[in-house]
């Protein structure tokens, strides 16, 4: 004898037990764990208020490029490269300024990317493979916190500025002579003073 089995419509269906989530509840709950993971990650790269807030660190590091006299820093194509992280909106405008004055062959870039307690190097280079190995390199025994955006003289093997609206500042105005782009300013000079004040009052610590 030959055994028969049942066919799939003939199979008893399983039962389900309890009712499904509530669309408004599966949408709140997908904003608390996105939410709690995002605020977990920056707790890592900087401190933050009671409520949740990002608190941007004082940028350290604030010198100039300029063809001053007597300047450390010379606008000089091969000579710098800028370190950015692409989750970050301070580092993301340096990379407009940048890409806008055609500075991409004069000013090298490198990528991080977040770690549990810092940025590292998407492509790590020699003896660099985190942010935090870039600081210590510029200045041995830096003891605060690594922040991008990093403008970086590989000359000196010094960080020149890692305040954004200083950095763009430069990329802007010191470059023109070797920059494709004609010398220009993205800022009116009517509006010029007014902008700078503003920047300085909610962006610039």
């Amino acid at each position: 004898m030959t055994s028969q089995t049942p066919s799939d419509a003939e199979k008893p269906k399983a039962k389900r037990t309890g009712k499904p989530l509530p669309p408004k509840l599966i949408i709140w709950l997908g904003k608390l764990i996105w939410t709690t993971m995002w605020q977990v990650m920056m707790s890592n790269l900087a401190p933050r208020s009671k409520s949740g807030e990002y608190i941007r660190p004082s940028s350290q590091f604030r010198n100039f490029i300029s063809t001053e006299e007597g300047n450390l820093y010379l606008p000089e194509a091969g000579r710098y490269r800028l370190y950015v992280g692409m989750s970050c909106p301070w580092a993301h405008r340096t990379l407009v300024v940048r890409a806008l004055k055609g500075l991409e062959d004069a000013i090298a870039l490198s990528i991080v990317s977040p770690l549990d307690s810092g940025w590292a190097l998407d492509q790590p280079e020699a003896e660099i493979r985190t942010l935090a190995d870039l600081y210590q390199l510029g200045e041995p025994g830096y003891s605060g916190r690594s922040t991008v955006p990093v403008l970086w003289d590989t000359q000196t093997q010094t960080i020149v500025n890692n305040e954004s609206a200083e950095v763009i500042v430069m990329l802007n105005s010191e470059f023109n002579a070797i920059a494709p782009t004609p010398p220009s300013t993205s800022t009116p000079k009517r509006s010029s003073q007014k902008l700078t004040s503003g920047t300085r009052k909610f962006i610039t610590p």
